[in-house]
C-alpha cells in the first residue's frame, strides 16, 4: 500500500480520514460482530494440522514493534520458554475473529505458568505517521491489563502474508512450541471444536 500523504488533501477529507483511521482494529459493535462472523465462518474458518499447513514445524517469523505498553517487543523470542497463541490480522474486520481465539485461551491459560499470548494487528508502513492515532484508539478500547499483549506492527505485510501463505481478509491463530515454532494453525472464526484441539496441544506441549 502506498504511503498516504497530506500535502493536497482538503482539510474536511483529512478530518474523515483521521477519524476512520482511529476506529482501525477497534472492536465493532456486537450485531456486527455476530453478522460478520456467520458471514466469514459460512466462508471460510478450520484449523490447519502438519498434513495439509507447511508452516507447521516452521519457526514463526520475527515481529518487531512496540506494545500498547510502550515496551519493545521482539516475537518470537518475547515468548521463548512459553507454550504461545499469536493472533494475527489485516483487517480492523477480522477482529471478532481474533478475539474468538484470544479470549478463551486468555480465560483458560492468562494466570498459567508457561503460557503467554499475543494479538498483532499488521498495518503497511504507509499507516505509521498516524500511529499515535490507531495505538492511542486501540488502549481507549482495550482493557490495560491486555495493553502489553498488543503488538501493533507497523511495516513490510506482504513478508507475513508470503512466507505463511495467508489471506489477508482473514484472522490467524498459531500455537507456538516454547522455542517459538509454529505447531498448529487456525483460521476464521474458532469453534467449539477447534478450541478444543488448540486447548488439548497446547496441554501436551506445556508437559
Amino acid at each position: 500500500m502506498k504511503s498516504i500523504t497530506t500535502t493536497h488533501l482538503p482539510l474536511s477529507f483529512l478530518y474523515y480520514l483521521l477519524g476512520c483511521m482511529l476506529s482501525v482494529f477497534i472492536s465493532m459493535p456486537p450485531a456486527a460482530q455476530a453478522q460478520a462472523k456467520e458471514k466469514h465462518q459460512a466462508e471460510r474458518t478450520h484449523a490447519m494440522t502438519e498434513t495439509a499447513n507447511p508452516n507447521i514445524g516452521k519457526r514463526f517469523p520475527e515481529v518487531k514493534d512496540d506494545s500498547l505498553a510502550n515496551t519493545p517487543v521482539v516475537l518470537p523470542d518475547a515468548a521463548r520458554g512459553s507454550v504461545t497463541l499469536i493472533a494475527v490480522a489485516f483487517l480492523r474486520e477480522s477482529q471478532s475473529q481474533l478475539d474468538s481465539w484470544l479470549e478463551p485461551f486468555a480465560e483458560r491459560y492468562g494466570s498459567k505458568p508457561g503460557f503467554t499470548f499475543y494479538e498483532v494487528p499488521m498495518l503497511s508502513r504507509g499507516y505509521k505517521f498516524m500511529r499515535f492515532m490507531i495505538d492511542g484508539g486501540m488502549r481507549a478500547g482495550i482493557p490495560q491489563a491486555k495493553h502489553k499483549h498488543v503488538v501493533t506492527m507497523y511495516g513490510d505485510i506482504e513478508k507475513y502474508t508470503k512466507e505463511l501463505n495467508l489471506d489477508p481478509r482473514f484472522g490467524y491463530a498459531f500455537l507456538l512450541d516454547r522455542e517459538g515454532v509454529i505447531r498448529w494453525q487456525g483460521q476464521g472464526h474458532s469453534t467449539p471444536e477447534m478450541r478444543k484441539e488448540l486447548f488439548d496441544l497446547a496441554d501436551k506441549l506445556a508437559k
